[in-house]
């Protein structure tokens, strides 16, 4: 080691090796690779330094530091230590490779490098804030992150240069991924005011999630930057906080779900925090895992769109922007053009633009039947619906295709009866394809077995005047059907008689006309069934 400040001027490959090999000779007793305890080291022209071997640091201290030629290289397969008081160089210029399997850039400053790159496969992990790639004046140098993995370990890196390729790679990625609330591990980019695309190089476990930031109008701030962080909520979307002056999020938000928390069914399990230092309006893309698309049957083979948290709700008015359908296996993205608001950010599920709007799906045991019944507020383009079932919720077979009664954009209602299997409990899902042969799963619900069940009933309607009655009876009755309109007002009664066994009772309401109607079967004085039937192609 050497102890009194210096002036070190290499000029030659050889001389730097030489130079190298006493320094590390010097220090390996005591396993602390080069230590420049007060010296400013000056390196000229083309010259390279290696510290190699495990314990091949680099440690500054006593206001240690290096001056770096435009070409000159330190290559180390040790940590980098900065406990100068001081950014660690003079000038901009150089580079420093990081070439071991394991590696910290640590110390008690941060370090400001020119030119970074990470070589090999191993992660290296900045242990202090603030480490800064790029320069500290010309702001033209990079980060090369290559094959390696940088653990940003809930500290922030700073890339002055504002060029789009001031960050690259190849295979590696960085790593953003934090269990706390708000999360600290940043990529701080300086894009300034420039303009163009500019991607965020994140990932996790293998796989390539970048964010990219398309700015379409850049700031004026010659020191303006944008600050993202992104992490995985795998426990239904939570903790949430907000940063700085942004209220804690409270829920999340589903179109599909009006007003209430959407977080578990409807919410992708990723979020991302996006800060602005000035005004800017860029194009947003964000990139999700497959096995991050947790959302419920109904939804997750949809469409997804962007939503932000303003501190007090989700936006824009609690809808989203972009649409994608959504993945559940390798990487999905969802693009939000024209963005002027920075903040939390999630991607829900849309509402998606299906050829039919299904209002409900519902099954009833009737003795050992099952009866069916869905209506939908709309149908454009619909082909066919079909019905399955299973015992698992896994493997499913078709029970019945089913033929709309039209393609009009008004309320429609099915209804389809079929056997009830011994199995104790059956699942069972409503499909739909259009007349482009895309199919889509609308609902799936459940139903125990109906054997054994009796006394139990059923109202249908499918639109018109046509009542349907399906019921098993234990002894012959006799039943009475109102209808009620939305003003409580009694406006018809039929006379019903049930035999023992199975009966199909077929009623024509006559007066009634194209409204909501309440239908209630009665059993001397006690309601057995009511139902809302809406009546809608009456002649």
């Amino acid at each position: 080691m050497f102890n009194l400040l210096f002036h070190i001027n290499l000029q030659s490959k050889k001389m730097a090796f030489l130079l190298l090999t006493l320094m590390f000779r010097a220090s390996v007793c005591f396993s602390q690779g080069l230590v420049n305890n007060g010296a400013e080291i000056v390196l000229t022209g083309t010259v390279q330094m290696y510290i190699d071997g495990i314990d091949g640091n680099y440690t500054s201290q006593s206001s240690g530091s290096v001056t770096p030629a435009s070409l000159s290289v330190i290559s180390l397969e040790g940590n980098w230590i900065n406990n100068s008081p001081n950014v660690g160089f003079t000038i901009d210029g150089g580079e420093v490779v990081l070439t071991g399997n394991t590696q910290t850039i640590t110390g008690t400053n941060a370090t400001a490098f020119y030119n970074l790159s990470l070589a090999g496969n191993g992660v290296k992990t900045p242990a202090i804030n603030s480490t800064t790639v790029g320069g500290q004046t010309n702001f033209t140098g990079t980060l090369s992150v290559g094959t390696s993995t940088l653990d940003l370990n809930s500290n922030r890196i700073d890339i002055t240069n504002s060029s789009t390729t001031a960050i690259t790679r190849s295979s590696g990625y960085i790593v953003s991924e934090t269990p706390l609330s708000v999360n600290p591990s940043i990529i701080r980019w300086y894009h300034r005011t420039s303009g163009g695309t500019r991607i965020y190089p994140f990932g996790v476990d293998g796989a390539y999630i970048p964010f990219t930031l398309n700015i379409t109008a850049s700031m004026t701030n010659t020191a303006g930057y944008v600050d993202v962080s992104t992490r995985s909520t795998p426990s239904d979307n939570t903790p949430w906080a907000g940063p700085g002056d942004v209220a804690a999020v409270s829920h999340m938000y589903s179109p599909n779900n009006l007003y209430s928390d959407g977080s578990i069914p409807a919410v992708i399990d990723r979020w991302w925090n996006i800060e602005n230092s000035d005004p800017l309006t860029a194009d947003l893309t964000f990139s999700y895992r497959g096995s991050e698309n947790t959302l419920d049957p109904l939804y997750s083979g949809g469409f997804l769109g962007a939503q932000y948290w303003d501190g007090s709700g989700w936006m824009p008015d609690n809808a989203t922007i972009g649409t994608s359908a959504a993945v559940t296996s390798g990487v999905g993205t969802v693009s939000a053009p024209g963005i002027s608001k920075f903040c939390p950010w999630v991607l829900s599920a849309l509402l998606s633009p299906l050829p039919v709007e299904l209002l409900n799906f519902e099954a009833r045991c009737v003795q050992n039947t099952i009866a069916f019944e869905w209506c939908t507020a709309s149908e454009t383009n619909n082909s066919f619906f079909f019905l399955e079932q299973s015992a698992d919720n896994i493997t499913y077979q078709t029970i019945a295709n089913i033929y709309p009664h039209s393609n009009q954009n008004e309320p429609r209602c099915y209804n389809h009866l079929t056997s009830s299997s011994s199995s104790p409990l059956n699942y069972f899902r409503l499909s739909q394809t259009d007349q482009n042969k895309n199919t889509k799963l609308l609902k799936i619900i459940s139903l125990e077995s109906c054997h054994d069940i009796t006394n139990q009933m059923i109202l249908t309607n499918n639109g018109s005047r046509n009542i349907g009655l399906i019921l098993h009876a234990d002894w012959q009755q006799h039943l009475q059907l109102q209808v009620h309109n939305t003003l409580g007002q009694l406006v018809e009664i039929k006379e019903l008689d049930a035999v023992k066994g199975d009966n199909f009772i077929s009623i024509v309401l006559t007066n009634v006309s194209n409204e909501i109607y309440y239908v209630s079967i009665y059993d001397a004085d006690e309601k057995r069934i009511s139902k809302k039937i809406v009546i809608t192609d009456l002649n």
